[in-house]
């Protein structure tokens, strides 16, 4: 089914959606079709119209908020932690410091380790140099290597006002976004 380009009342991008979608909001009266393609009708014997290939909200839509829920990955690990190694380190008088890894330094490390049943997931992982995870911890618990994380890990939570980024996936070769660029330039 093709997907039809959804801009904002101030005819920003916002979005884009399946046809069954666009003929729902069509028949409530939410949007407004800006960009047909005349070689194609859809509908039934008694009603048609002009395949659309742009709409526009009638109402102005805000950023929408994201999910709730962090899917796991290891980036997501990473920012959790702000890039710092979770394993106090010390200087020469012994003293704790905190270790901020740079990109070709971090690793992720298991607290418990995968191949003795540890699993992947938030509160098993952690950011951890690769002086820490490779050379010292290696394949034992932080207890059996004789090392203290700084914090117990946890699930991360977004922020109530976190919004979505949205951008826009240009394709040249898909005929909505090739139509959408003309009528945009003015050329339709």
């Amino acid at each position: 089914m093709e997907s039809v380009i959804v801009l904002n009342r101030n005819f920003e991008y916002w979005t884009e959606v399946n046809l069954r979608k666009v003929l729902k909001w069509l028949v409530q009266e939410k949007i407004e079709i800006v960009l047909v393609d005349e070689s194609k009708e859809i509908g039934s014997i008694e009603y048609r119209i002009k395949m659309p290939l742009v709409v526009r909200l009638m109402k102005f839509v805000g950023f929408r908020p994201k999910s709730e829920k962090i899917p796991f990955s290891t980036e997501a690990v990473f920012n959790r932690d702000d890039n710092t190694c979770q394993y106090w380190h010390f200087d020469e008088k012994g003293k704790k410091f905190k270790y901020k890894c740079n990109t070709d330094d971090r690793t992720l490390d298991h607290v418990f380790p995968e191949s003795r049943g540890g699993r992947k997931t938030f509160e098993n992982s952690v950011c951890a140099c690769r002086n820490c995870n490779e050379r010292i911890k290696k394949n034992r618990t932080p207890e059996e290597a004789g090392m203290e994380l700084i914090r117990k890990p946890v699930v991360p939570h977004r922020d109530k006002n976190s919004f979505v980024i949205m951008r826009f996936a240009f394709n040249p070769k898909k005929l909505s976004h090739k139509k959408f660029i003309e009528w945009y330039r003015g050329g339709v």
